[in-house]
């Protein structure tokens, strides 16, 4: 399939570890394999757990690095909306990479995440967004060759395929080196998340949201359950995320 591969004209990259994140880096060279030209529009800093928010309100400084490159004093999605509506509005791309985030984005943190809001951002404007995350491994630390040896592998799959325009893809690559990859999964999102730890001294009127509290358990056949046993994870998600069984429910009962 490579060997027939036609790269794309154009992809634009953001992220939302921030423009000088090592997954950015990643990212990169996961593009330079499947486009002839890359724009980059990407957060001065760190924006995690920013979700799909937006800066009002208050300006947004936007500084130009080098040809083609731009540092955004604001969201992820921010990025995405100047960058497609105003920089890139004569000459669109044909992807937007969101990513390679330092830890994953999967089951129901997807909301949370400002990876996944900038390619659900991108999507609602008319252009593919896929998001890359790259499961973190405590005793390891962070290793990005699972991402950077499969990334554009999955990419050149899902391109050579008429993708639905109303869904975002959502890729996660497991905590193993790239050579224990067992392979790629195309799953739904698990459920996991209980409750939160919350950090604050007695008296004080400073709380921090800690480390998150989950389920014993993956829900089989899901994104973390195959993520732990060392696949590939990929995940549409539908931007119309309407309820439609308990919309029938609820018109059954109030109509």
């Amino acid at each position: 399939m490579s060997s027939n591969f036609k790269k794309l004209n154009r992809v634009m990259l953001v992220n939302d570890d921030g423009i000088d994140a090592p997954g950015f880096s990643v990212l990169k060279k996961i593009a330079e394999k499947i486009s002839k030209e890359i724009w980059i529009f990407a957060p001065k800093s760190d924006h995690s757990g920013a979700g799909r928010s937006i800066t009002l309100r208050k300006n947004i400084n936007v500084v130009k690095r080098e040809d083609k490159v731009f540092e955004v004093d604001g969201t992820p999605t921010d990025c995405v909306i100047l960058a497609l509506n105003h920089f890139m509005k004569d000459c669109l791309p044909d992807l937007v990479l969101s990513g390679v985030n330092a830890g994953r984005n999967a089951a129901d943190d997807v909301t949370y995440s400002g990876t996944v809001g900038a390619a659900w951002e991108a999507t609602v404007l008319g252009v593919q967004g896929i998001a890359f995350s790259q499961m973190y491994n405590k005793k390891a630390g962070m290793n990005f060759s699972a991402s950077e040896e499969y990334g554009s592998t999955i990419l050149k799959q899902l391109i050579s395929k008429n993708l639905p325009k109303d869904s975002v893809i959502n890729v996660n690559f497991p905590s193993v080196d790239k050579n224990q990859v067992k392979g790629t999964k195309f799953v739904g999102l698990d459920s996991h998340k209980l409750s939160d730890k919350i950090e604050y001294n007695i008296g004080s009127s400073k709380f921090r949201i800690g480390s998150m509290i989950t389920k014993e358990h993956q829900v089989e056949g899901s994104d973390l359950y195959y993520l732990k046993m060392g696949y590939i994870s990929v995940t549409p998600l539908s931007l119309n995320v309407t309820d439609y069984k308990s919309l029938k429910k609820m018109c059954e009962i109030f109509e």
